[in-house]
């Protein structure tokens, strides 16, 4: 597993499965993250956390841009 620390910025969003960011050139992110966050859906954000997979974050934090 690849555990590199990514800093990433995009809109923030809610699935039935959970948390995404997309980005501006259109890369989707799945985020996990325990805290709530929902002021932020439907904002820019910027997600600072570690690679936990492709294309997904296992964020420590989550915060406007």
């Amino acid at each position: 597993m690849n555990t590199s620390r990514r800093r990433v910025a995009g809109l923030l969003g809610r699935t039935r499965r959970g948390l995404i960011l997309t980005t501006e050139i259109n890369e989707v992110w799945v985020i996990e993250y325990d805290e709530p966050c929902d002021e932020l859906i439907d904002s820019t954000v910027i997600v600072d956390g570690a690679m936990s997979g492709i294309y997904r974050l296992q964020a420590d934090w989550i915060g406007p841009v």
